[in-house]
C-alpha cells in the first residue's frame, strides 16, 4: 500500500469515526439538556470527550505535515493522558469517596469548605508531571530524550489506574453497594475500564509508537481508540450519570406494639391537605416491626426474601426542612431530599426532574422492597409543564411495579384541576385523607400463624 493510503486507512479514516462518535455523544447530551450539566459527573463526561474531540482534530492536523503541529504533538498526546487519567479518578472518586456530591451545585459548595481534597490533589499532581515532561523535554539529557519525556506521564497513569481499580473493587465489596438479592447500582465497570484504556492505548502505542516506530506506519492505536470510543459511548448511554447516590438507612425500633399490615407493592396517592396521614403510614412501615406471628411470603423460598419483607428501607422527597420532618415524624436515619432552589447536600431543584426521575429509580433498583414517599407534587407543578410532572411520575409508576417497591404519593386535590388530579389518580391506587389510609391498614392486614393446641 502507498504510504499515502497508508495514512488514510489509519489515521483520516478513524479520526473522521472518532469526530462522529464525538458528535453522537454531544446529540445524547444535548437530548438530557439542562438536568445533564447539573450533576457533576455530567461535566466529567464532557470534558473527556472533548478532549477526545481535540485528539482527532490534532491528528489530522498532523496528516497535514505541519511541522509546528508535529514538533508539539507528542507532547499533547501526553498532556491528554495526564487529563484523561485525571478525569478517570474524578469519575472513580465520585462513585466511592463522595458518591453523595454528584448534583455541581452540592459539590460547589462543598469544594468552597475543602480545597484541598482526592480530587484537586491528585490533578495538582498531575500538572507537576505535565510541567515535568515538559522540563525533561527542555533540559533532560538527550540520550534518554525519550525516556524523561514520557516518565512522569507514564507513572501518573499507572497510579491513576491502580487508584480506578481499588476505587472500583470498593464499590463492589461495599457494605452499601449490593442489596441482599445481590442486585447493585448500575454496572460502572465498562466505562471504567474504557476511559483507563483509552489513555494507555495513546501513551503505548500513539506515543510511543510514534518516537520508537516499532509498528511502522501500519500502528492501529487510532483504531483501537475508536472502538473504545464506542464502548464509553454505550456505558453513557447506560448509565444514570445524573443521579444522586442515596444510601439507605434503617431506622430502629423505637416504639412499642408491633405492625399488623404491610400495604402490597404498586403506587398509592394519598388525597392529605397537610400529608399527616400519608407521613404516619410511611413513619409505621419503615420503623414498626411486623408482628413476630405473622405468616410472611416467600419464606419458604429464601431467607433473604423474607428479612426483606420484614425491614423495608424508605426514601422521603419533601417540599419541608428535613429537620423538621424528622422532629415531627420521629424518623432519625431514612435518607430525605428536600426540594429546594437553594444549593446544599442531598438537595434538588423543582426543575431537576431528570436528576429526581434518576436518583429515585436507582434507589428503587437497589433496594428490593423499598418504601419511597414524595410529597410536594404541586411545589414541582409551579415549576414545570404538567405533562412533564405527569410522565416524570409515570415512570416512577413503572419502576415501582418493576423492582416490587412501593410509592407513596401525597396531594392536596383542592391544588388541581378535576382532570388533572383524575390525570394524577390513573394507574395509582387512591386512598382519599386518613379515613382511608386506615381502610387501607385493614385491608392489608397480615394473617398471622395459628397459636398451638392450648394444654
Amino acid at each position: 500500500m502507498e504510504t499515502e493510503e497508508v495514512r488514510l486507512l489509519f489515521v483520516v479514516l478513524p479520526a473522521i469515526l472518532g469526530l462522529a462518535t464525538v458528535a453522537y455523544i454531544g446529540f445524547r447530551v444535548a437530548a438530557t439538556w439542562p438536568g445533564f450539566f447539573r450533576a457533576l459527573r455530567g461535566w466529567i463526561v464532557v470534558a473527556m470527550v472533548v478532549a477526545l474531540a481535540l485528539y482527532w482534530i490534532g491528528e489530522l492536523f498532523a496528516w497535514i505535515d505541519s511541522s509546528a503541529v508535529e514538533e508539539w504533538k507528542p507532547k499533547g498526546d501526553l498532556g491528554f493522558v495526564v487529563l484523561a487519567a485525571w478525569l478517570a479518578v474524578c469519575m472513580s472518586a465520585l462513585g466511592t469517596e463522595y458518591r453523595n456530591l454528584n448534583p455541581a451545585n452540592e459539590f460547589k459548595v462543598w469544594f468552597r469548605k475543602h480545597p484541598f481534597n482526592m480530587v484537586s490533589l491528585w490533578g495538582l499532581i498531575g500538572l507537576a508531571g505535565v510541567g515535568l515532561t515538559l522540563a525533561a523535554d527542555q533540559y533532560g539529557p538527550k540520550e534518554y530524550d525519550t525516556l524523561w519525556l514520557i516518565l512522569p506521564a507514564a507513572i501518573y497513569l499507572a497510579a491513576s489506574a491502580a487508584i480506578v481499580l481499588i476505587e472500583h473493587l470498593r464499590r463492589s465489596t461495599g457494605k452499601h453497594t449490593a442489596s441482599l438479592r445481590g442486585r447493585g447500582p448500575p454496572k460502572m465497570a465498562p466505562l471504567a475500564i474504557s476511559w483507563v484504556l483509552i489513555p494507555t492505548v495513546v501513551l503505548m502505542l500513539g506515543v510511543l509508537g510514534e518516537l520508537e516506530s516499532f509498528l511502522g506506519e501500519f500502528n492501529p492505536y487510532s483504531w483501537i481508540l475508536v472502538v473504545l470510543l464506542g464502548v464509553l459511548a454505550r456505558a453513557i448511554s447506560k448509565t444514570r450519570f445524573i443521579a444522586m447516590v442515596i444510601d439507605p438507612g434503617l431506622e430502629g425500633v423505637r416504639r412499642e406494639g408491633f405492625r399488623e399490615y404491610d400495604i402490597p407493592r404498586g403506587a398509592y396517592l394519598v388525597h392529605d391537605e397537610k400529608s399527616d396521614a400519608a407521613f404516619a403510614l410511611f413513619s409505621d412501615l419503615t420503623s414498626l416491626p411486623l408482628r413476630p406471628d405473622a405468616i410472611i411470603p416467600g419464606i419458604e423460598v429464601s431467607a433473604s426474601d423474607t428479612l426483606l419483607y420484614l425491614i423495608p428501607q424508605g426514601l422521603i422527597i419533601t417540599r419541608e426542612f428535613p429537620d423538621k420532618v424528622r422532629q415531627k415524624h420521629n424518623l432519625q436515619v431514612t435518607p430525605i431530599i428536600w426540594l429546594t432552589e437553594s444549593p446544599g447536600e442531598r438537595r434538588i431543584a423543582p426543575t431537576s426532574l431528570s436528576m429526581l426521575t434518576d436518583t429515585i429509580i436507582r434507589f428503587m433498583e437497589t433496594n428490593p422492597n423499598s418504601i419511597v414517599f414524595l410529597e410536594g407534587i404541586e411545589y414541582i407543578c409551579t415549576f414545570n409543564d404538567f405533562k412533564k410532572v405527569l410522565r416524570f411520575l409515570d415512570a416512577l409508576n413503572e419502576a415501582a411495579w418493576v423492582t416490587k417497591a412501593r410509592l407513596i404519593l401525597t396531594v392536596n386535590p383542592k391544588a388541581f384541576e378535576i382532570r388533572n388530579l383524575a390525570l394524577l389518580e390513573r394507574d395509582r391506587t387512591v386512598i382519599r385523607g386518613s379515613a382511608g389510609v386506615e381502610d387501607l391498614k385493614v385491608e392489608s392486614r397480615i394473617a398471622t400463624a395459628p397459636s398451638g393446641p392450648s394444654e
